[in-house]
This record gives C-alpha cells, sequence and structure tokens, in this order.
C-alpha cells in the first residue's frame, strides 16, 4: 500500500513538474496560431481588395464593351442603310446606262445603216427601260422620243427588194419583146397595062408619071435606122439588160442619181430600137417610169436629241452624287 501511495505520488510530482512546460508549447502554439491567422486575414483582405478591384475593371469593361457594341451596330446600321441606298441608285442608274446605249445605237443604226426599222425599235426599248426606272425627271427624254419614233414614222419606207426583182422582171421581159425593124419600103405598081397611045412626046411624059409612082418616099425628122443584123440585135439586148442591172447595182448602193440615169438610158434604147407600138413595149416602157420615180435614199431625220437629254441628266446624276435626280 505504501508502495501504491509513493508511486502515485512520484506521478503526480512528474505531472507538476511538466505542467509549465506544457503551458509555454501552448503559449508558443497560440502564438503561432494567431500570427499565421493574421497572415491568412492578411492575405485575405489583400486578395478581396484585388478582387474588388478586378471587379471594378470588369464593371469599366463591361460598360466599355456595351458602348462599343452600341457605337458598332449603329455603324453597321448606317452602312448597311447605305448599302441598301447604294443598291437601290444602282439599280436606277443601269436602267439610265441601258436606255444610253440603246439610244445611242438607235442613232448608228439610222445615220451609219440606215435602217429604219431598226432604229424604231431600238427607241422603243429605249423607252421601256426608262418607264422602267419611274422617274419624273426622264419625261422631257421620253418626250424626244416621242417626237422621234414620230417622224420616223413619216420616213417612206423602201422596198428595195421589191424594186430589185421589178427590175429583173423588166430585163426578162425586154429579152423577148420584139425589135423596130424601120427600112423603107419600095412599092412597085403598075397601074395602066394598056398599049401606049399618042406620040412620042406624050409617051415619055406618061411614062415619066408611072416611073414616079413606083417609088415612095417617106420623110422622117429623125435619121433612118438601119436594119440591124442577129449580132447587133444580140449586143442591143445585152445593152438593155446591163443598164437595168447597173440600176439594180444603184438601188442596192441607194445612188439615187446612178440609179436614175441607168433606167433613163433603158428607156432612151428602148424606145430607140424595140417596137414601141406593141402593147408589150408600151407596158414595158410605162414599168421603168415608174421604177424611176421610186424614192431609194429618203431623208433621215435627226433622232440625237433624246440621247442628248438622257446624257445630261446622267451626268447631273453624277455630280450630285444619285438623288433623285
Amino acid at each position: 500500500m505504501a508502495i501504491v501511495v509513493a508511486v502515485l505520488a512520484w506521478f503526480g510530482w512528474q505531472r507538476l513538474n511538466a505542467l509549465p512546460d506544457a503551458q509555454g508549447l501552448d503559449k508558443q502554439v497560440s502564438e503561432s496560431v494567431t500570427q499565421q491567422v493574421g497572415q491568412v486575414s492578411s492575405k485575405v483582405d489583400g486578395l478581396s481588395s484585388t478582387l474588388e478591384k478586378n471587379e471594378s475593371r470588369v464593371s469599366e469593361l463591361d460598360k466599355r464593351l456595351s458602348s462599343e457594341s452600341q457605337d458598332t451596330e449603329q455603324a453597321l446600321n448606317k452602312v448597311l442603310e447605305e448599302l441598301s441606298k447604294s443598291q437601290q441608285t444602282d439599280a436606277r442608274d443601269w436602267h439610265y446606262a441601258e436606255a444610253e446605249y440603246l439610244l445611242r445605237l438607235a442613232n448608228q443604226r439610222l445615220q451609219l445603216e440606215r435602217d429604219v426599222n431598226g432604229a424604231d425599235a431600238l427607241l422603243e426599248n429605249a423607252d421601256a427601260r426608262i418607264a422602267a426606272a419611274n422617274n419624273p425627271a426622264l419625261l422631257p427624254v421620253r418626250k424626244a422620243i416621242q417626237s422621234e419614233l414620230a417622224s420616223l414614222d413619216s420616213v417612206p419606207r423602201v422596198d428595195r427588194s421589191g424594186i430589185y426583182l421589178a427590175l429583173l422582171a423588166e430585163q426578162e421581159q425586154l429579152a423577148r419583146l420584139p425589135l423596130k425593124q424601120d427600112v423603107a419600103e419600095i412599092a412597085a405598081k403598075v397601074e395602066n397595062d394598056a398599049v401606049p397611045t399618042g406620040g412620042w412626046q406624050q409617051q415619055l411624059a406618061r411614062f415619066g408619071n408611072e416611073l414616079k409612082d413606083l417609088v415612095t418616099v417617106r420623110r422622117h425628122d429623125e435619121a433612118l435606122e438601119a436594119l440591124i443584123t442577129p449580132e447587133q440585135e444580140s449586143y442591143l439586148r445585152q445593152n438593155v439588160r446591163l443598164v437595168l442591172e447597173q440600176a439594180q447595182l444603184a438601188l442596192l448602193k441607194e445612188e439615187p442619181k446612178l440609179y436614175q440615169a441607168a433606167i433613163d438610158k433603158a428607156i432612151t434604147l428602148v424606145n430607140g430600137y424595140y417596137d414601141t407600138k406593141t402593147d408589150g413595149v408600151q407596158n414595158a416602157v410605162a414599168k421603168l417610169e415608174e421604177l424611176k420615180s421610186k424614192t431609194i435614199r429618203p431623208e433621215l431625220p435627226d433622232i440625237s436629241a433624246s440621247l442628248s437629254k438622257l446624257r445630261e441628266l446622267i451626268e447631273r446624276r453624277a455630280q450630285q452624287g444619285g438623288g433623285n435626280a
């Protein structure tokens, strides 16, 4: 029992001796923990401050991005609006360009080729393009086009194919018509077969009278043409044909003076060497006179007014940068 008490007393003494040391250790641990907590708290405060700064920066960036986004959207809308206007202007300008090209082509067709029908069709197409633009400023141009169409309608149309074929038919007809055989006729006629009576002077006088009756004299205002040979007849008909072919060539080249001169020469040859007493020859001469009176190169009007007016409008639009002009 005494031993047990002694042992317990010894352990108690050891605990009492060890208590100050434990208290010092606790104090050290507490101070260390406090110090570390302070450091962590300081770091947390720093992180909080940094986080607040970052949040402020993020907020500023959001505001800037929002502002820039609005500015970009406004700029984009403006660009799209201008692009839309530009596309509408280009579409209208395209109609103007088409009309200007057609009017220029119509003038060239009329001046260089003298193609009245082609120029008329081109003016109609140009007027349709201008009407599609639906611009009241183009009314003077359309008015000029209508005036030019009216002037083209008044130009006589030349049926070159019909005239050419008519001249060809006259060539074939004249190749078959009879020529003139204008030769003096000598008629021998004995009126009295009775035996001569009376003296020699009376018989001589009667013989002279009968001799006069044997000869018939025709008087002509012009020199009498001699009887032509078959070779000369062929040459004459060939000459008439060549003259009419010359008239055909002048018709195709639109040379009215040469055309009329060639037909005049053909008429002169027919009147001089063909039998003008026959109906066929008379009809041929009348037909040649009719063909001679044909207009093969009519006067053409000036159709440049509409083109000038349209070019002035296009130039004015270009100076104004489009618009409603």
